[in-house]
């Protein structure tokens, strides 16, 4: 796989150089992307980084698929499909535009909308769920324009910030995806 397009962004693999440029858009003092970024790690080196990526590059898991958002010729996010389950045929996927300018411009949403796709047609995928922070309304609102149905929330399910957040628990199966591709073509 060299590619998949969306309408805005291409997805395609990692390279060394995109570890930088994570790096680098994880330095800025970018409030709302502190908030976003993985809650259970503290911050990490460039080096402590590239050491991460040799390892999955040199032995890749095959739960995962790891992508790089790409729009106007740059990297400006990530895209993951994890935990992917090929006997009951469900992922979870998750989703980050780096820097506060690059968000807001539609990159996430068609890079959601191009991952999903492309795991229900190309991995037979069944069924596809994130999970979101329910205060962040941003995010729930464009999840829900692509189909994700809300399924739940766990209360109280990780610390961050000085305090216990929950979680909401959204997914999309691929009759629902499919529908929607088929009714606005």
């Amino acid at each position: 796989m060299a590619w998949i397009a969306g309408e805005r962004v291409v997805l395609r693999a990692w390279e060394r150089e995109d570890v930088q440029a994570c790096w680098e858009a994880s330095q800025t003092a970018d409030a709302l992307g502190q908030r976003l970024r993985d809650w259970h790690e503290p911050p990490e080196s460039l080096h402590q980084l590239e050491l991460e990526f040799e390892s999955w590059a040199a032995d890749p898991d095959a739960t995962v698929v790891r992508l790089i958002i790409e729009a106007a010729g740059r990297a400006v996010g990530d895209i993951d499909l994890f935990h992917i389950d090929q006997r009951n045929r469900n992922a979870l996927i998750g989703v980050g535009i780096w820097r506060a300018e690059d968000r807001n411009a539609g990159y996430g949403s068609d890079a959601v909308r191009a991952m999903v796709r492309w795991g229900f047609r190309h991995l037979n995928l069944h069924r596809v769920e994130l999970s979101v922070e329910p205060d962040n309304i941003v995010a729930m609102h464009v999840y829900e324009k692509i189909g994700f149905v809300s399924e739940g929330r766990r209360r109280e399910h990780h610390y961050d910030d000085g305090c216990y957040r929950d979680e909401e628990i959204m997914a999309i199966l691929r009759r629902e995806f499919e529908a929607r591709e088929h009714a606005s073509a």
